[in-house]
């Protein structure tokens, strides 16, 4: 069987990302997205997605360079010397700087998001992933995601192919500090963390074509993809906090695209939610 979740990230970024990922679930293919809960928009979005998106999967955007902390700066004093000591920094910056990081620190804060989620939302969340991939960009800080979805009991995002490769497109790379010879999936799986079998992370950008977004769903695996997205509503003003924002207008139209709607079907493509992969799997 082939099953497909097609995920949005950035959920409460800005209200037109939030509008644009609704529609795309309603009107279109898309079945989960993660909140970016330290985001003026996550709660406004939550409520909306409660009360016209019943059946949308919903996790968490883990956070560490867009916006603003939740805990308070003296709590998190390695990433706040990297900024400007209220806002997170840039993606840059914390790549170039992470290291010196305390996975204590960015868990901490990370909890904090989740916590937040599940106050507003009134459950846990069903999967994690970051914005800027921030997760992945260190060993330390994938365990430390790793230990927060096994405490909460939901998937992970795992954009990683296979120890020596990175996914099609460049996508992801695993980082420098990587212990050699360990394999994502087997540390994922001894974690008892739930993530799909394969991973499409490169409609994004200028891969943000009928034909590419067509080819993905005809040469879909069996078992479990996770397709990324990042849909939105066109809206000026979102350019003034995203560099990714026209395109984010075209993502949605294809979402919504008649052909691709026909080819889930021709296909056999059964669309699910992390969360109902978490029961496929009991």
């Amino acid at each position: 069987m082939k099953y497909l979740i097609v995920n949005a990230d950035d959920y409460g970024l800005h209200p037109s990302v939030s509008a644009g990922i609704r529609k795309a679930h309603l009107e279109g293919i898309l079945t989960s997205t993660t909140t970016m809960m330290n985001m003026p928009d996550a709660r406004p979005a939550l409520e909306m997605a409660a009360e016209q998106c019943p059946n949308l999967g919903l996790g968490v955007h883990l956070t560490l360079t867009a916006g603003i902390p939740l805990l308070q700066p003296e709590k998190l004093p390695a990433l706040m010397r990297l900024s400007d000591g209220i806002r997170f920094p840039r993606e840059s910056v914390l790549r170039e700087q992470a290291a010196s990081i305390p996975a204590a620190e960015v868990k901490a804060e990370w909890r904090a998001q989740i916590e937040r989620f599940i106050q507003m939302a009134g459950k846990k969340p069903d999967h994690l992933d970051s914005h800027h991939n921030s997760s992945y960009i260190t060993y330390p800080f994938f365990e430390a995601m790793l230990e927060l979805a096994a405490e909460y009991h939901c998937a992970v995002r795992l954009p990683f192919w296979e120890i020596t490769q990175s996914m099609p497109g460049d996508y992801v790379t695993l980082p420098k500090d990587w212990p050699a010879g360990l394999s994502p999936r087997k540390q994922t799986k001894n974690a008892r963390v739930l993530f799909p079998d394969d991973f499409v992370g490169y409609f994004y950008d200028e891969k943000v074509t009928l034909e590419i977004l067509q080819h993905s769903l005809e040469n879909l695996k069996e078992g479990v993809t996770e397709l990324m997205s990042h849909p939105a509503l066109a809206d000026e003003s979102l350019k003034q906090i995203s560099s990714y924002n026209s395109q984010r207008a075209v993502e949605l139209s294809l979402l919504l695209h008649p052909l691709i709607l026909g080819k889930i079907k021709d296909n056999g493509i059964n669309l699910i939610t992390f969360g109902q992969m978490l029961e496929l799997s009991k």
